[in-house]
């Protein structure tokens, strides 16, 4: 496993720089007034990115019944004031669902840069909408979680492309390698999206009560 993680350290601080730079130009950028989320959210890029797995045939209207589906559930755990029901909801949500389309994201590559986009936008609400200590807790672990996912599927797929300029001797090594990361990362991203999972449903619950 050792030898996995040093070949894929390249992909890895390549899109973590990627993300970071992208979350604090928006943050400095919002701090500074120079964009106002307001306006920021409605760009044609960040509604694309809201709505592109909608936009696949029959995966989008899937996802979209699903979607409503767990909203009727969150709100009827929440009416009930059902906290231990909502943090398993949200977990479970985060962890296969939100982390699923994050890997499908980061495998056709360029939905990935919508991501990185996306960071930017989350960088300004988080400058010019402050909010409790609980939500930079969610969105650190949150992040932490599928930022993994998404670096090992992307990991993969230049893996297998180009598997002798990372030291495989095969497509097929290089292939099997990725879903080896690809697995051991998922089960990893877990511990983030848990403590993810916790901090919003305490904030949730803070809010209901």
């Amino acid at each position: 496993m050792a030898r996995l993680l040093q070949k894929a350290k390249p992909v890895f601080l390549s899109l973590f720089l990627a993300y970071l730079f992208s979350f604090l130009a928006g943050y400095s950028a919002g701090k500074l007034d120079y964009v106002r989320y307001e306006t920021l959210i409605n760009r044609d890029v960040f509604k694309i990115s809201r709505t592109l797995e909608y936009r696949i045939p029959g995966y989008g209207s899937v996802l979209q019944s699903y979607k409503e589906h767990h909203r009727r559930l969150m709100n009827s755990l929440a009416s009930n004031k059902n906290f231990t029901g909502m943090g398993i909801l949200i977990f479970l949500n985060n962890f296969v669902v939100a982390n699923i389309t994050m890997i499908v994201r980061a495998i056709f590559i360029f939905p990935l840069f919508l991501n990185i986009a996306g960071k930017f936008l989350q960088g300004v609400i988080m400058a010019q909408t402050p909010g409790p200590p609980m939500i930079y807790i969610m969105f650190i672990m949150e992040f932490g979680g599928y930022f993994l996912t998404s670096f090992a599927a992307l990991t993969g797929v230049l893996w297998t492309i180009f598997s002798r300029g990372f030291g495989f001797s095969s497509r097929r090594k290089a292939f099997l390698g990725g879903l080896r990361l690809l697995g051991i990362m998922y089960l990893v991203s877990g511990i983030g999206i848990l403590l993810g999972s916790v901090a919003e449903t305490l904030f949730l619950r803070n809010l209901l009560l």
